[in-house]
């Protein structure tokens, strides 16, 4: 089953021949994820992902705003050492910048106010949560109005003192309308 997918993925990237026709006024829907496990010899069992549905409009052919609500999902065990999955909301707000309007291949930057949950502790800030990302990333249309949309961010954080930031990678499929 890989195989064919992979199969049907690098398919779809070679026969798109298609040029998107971006135009001001324009909207994209847009829906992204990903997911990923830590392996290892003493691990314990976890996993952690993200769906995204992003909506924005075109205030010009190259320029996208638009607000993106998360749900993430992380995989774990409880007390009795039984796996539990757990949800949570999260949400941004972007704006992406396209390089070119009338390609198969649309290479883009992005800026987003990212915030990572809206469940905040009552010892704890909103902005402790709260990341800006910066990043790249690419649409390969297939037709005039769908692309295979990939995208690299990495945020800052905005908590105090803070001295990590967020690395995500997501993949997925946008339509133009």
């Amino acid at each position: 089953m890989r195989r064919h997918f992979c199969a049907f993925m690098i398919l779809m990237m070679i026969a798109g021949g298609a040029y998107a026709q971006i135009e001001s006024g324009d909207t994209e829907v847009g829906f992204q994820g990903y997911f990923l496990t830590i392996l290892g010899e003493d691990i314990d069992a976890n996993g952690s992902g993200s769906v995204q549905v992003s909506y924005g409009k075109y205030l010009s052919s190259k320029l996208l705003i638009g607000i993106a609500p998360i749900m993430s999902f992380s995989t774990s065990e409880d007390d009795q050492g039984d796996p539990t999955i757990e949800t949570s909301w999260s949400g941004s707000v972007f704006f992406n910048y396209n390089f070119s309007t009338a390609s198969t291949f649309i290479p883009y930057i992005t800026g987003q106010y990212y915030q990572f949950t809206f469940d905040i502790p009552e010892d704890e800030k909103f902005t402790d949560y709260s990341y800006v990302n910066v990043g790249i990333g690419f649409k390969n249309f297939f037709n005039e109005y769908a692309a295979f949309n990939t995208l690299v961010t990495y945020g800052f954080s905005l908590r105090e003192n803070a001295e990590f930031g967020l690395l995500t990678i997501m993949t997925g499929l946008s339509f133009i309308f």
